[in-house]
């Protein structure tokens, strides 16, 4: 591949960052996802529950570390020449603290700032579009159905990243990493 990019929270990093919890003070109902519940929400409510998103987004980004082996990756496909990035979920602030607290090595960056939040392909398009690349040339890499969704929708190749467990569900992702170094690229 000539380009991966890479979810963050789960896959890259992991943070206290608690969907459950981040619902219960937000008042979103369980079970509802968090930025499709805020989205529907009229401007006047929605607007004071997505600031204080944003709040927790930075207070986890403060205490997020890099799961193991992600470091040595990133520099070896950094060295190889491999175009990186960064397509999340989380705000711009909070994903630009991470990638500089923690030294990644990010050519671009994508939030939902930027772009639609995943599953929407729009954010992978960015990439495609300013890397040049076809999607046969780009890997993305993420910790759940809404990465490999939008990687599928965008038609480019997926990568579960599972931190070691059996997944019950890969929601047909075309490979698994259970672990950094994850996949060997040379193959």
């Amino acid at each position: 591949f000539k380009g991966i990019v890479f979810d963050l929270d789960g896959t890259l990093i992991d943070s206290p960052l608690c969907f459950a919890s981040i619902r219960k003070q937000l008042g979103i109902p369980e079970g509802e996802y968090i930025l499709e519940y805020l989205a529907q929400l009229p401007d006047e409510v929605r607007a004071p529950k997505a600031r204080e998103l944003e709040k927790i987004e930075l207070r986890a980004a403060t205490q997020a570390s890099l799961f193991p082996g992600v470091a040595e990756w990133i520099d070896e496909l950094y060295a190889a020449g491999t175009h990186l990035g960064i397509f999340t979920r989380n705000c711009r602030t909070a994903t630009e603290h991470v990638v500089r607290s923690l030294g990644l090595k990010m050519g671009m960056v994508v939030t939902r700032d930027d772009a639609p939040p995943k599953p929407d392909p729009a954010g992978l398009h960015r990439f495609l579009e300013c890397w040049g690349m076809s999607p046969t040339e780009l890997l993305y890499v993420g910790d759940f159905r809404f990465d490999i969704e939008c990687g599928k929708k965008a038609g480019v190749k997926t990568a579960l990243f599972t931190n070691g467990q059996t997944p019950t569900e890969t929601w047909g992702a075309d490979f698994l990493i259970h672990e950094y170094p994850g996949l060997d690229l040379n193959q």
